[in-house]
């Protein structure tokens, strides 16, 4: 169990990581969709950065709390989500659930908008 939630895919995304996730990328005033914010670490990041608006998808009741004021919540689950939803998104950016990585990954490029970047971590 960690500190905020007994969900087994919660992996909360240190600086570190985030900083290379995002090296040499130009966020200023885009507006970026992260699909399962968690605690909220990459949207921190990006708000810090310069995105002009970030929008965020968590299942997690109690990670969803820790988003309140940061971000605006588009769904519950990211997969449920309809590419009309961030057809102005410029970018999409997450540490998706590793016991559902692919699914995640491959919904995001599924509903990504033309010109849309999408980075991701993902396990091995």
């Amino acid at each position: 169990m960690n500190l905020f939630t007994e969900n087994a895919d919660f992996y909360p995304t240190p600086t570190d990581v985030i900083n290379t996730m995002m090296l040499g990328e130009d966020i200023l005033g885009k507006t970026i969709l992260e699909p399962s914010a968690g605690s909220g670490n990459i949207v921190s990041w990006l708000k810090e950065n310069g995105a002009g608006e970030v929008i965020a998808c968590e299942k997690d009741h109690t990670l969803q709390k820790l988003l309140a004021g940061k971000c605006e919540l588009i769904s519950d689950d990211f997969l449920s989500v309809t590419s009309d939803q961030v057809s102005l998104v410029d970018y999409i950016v997450m540490n998706p659930p590793f016991s559902d990585g692919v699914k995640h990954i491959k919904h995001a490029f599924d509903i990504a908008p033309a010109g849309c970047t999408v980075i991701s971590l993902c396990n091995s």
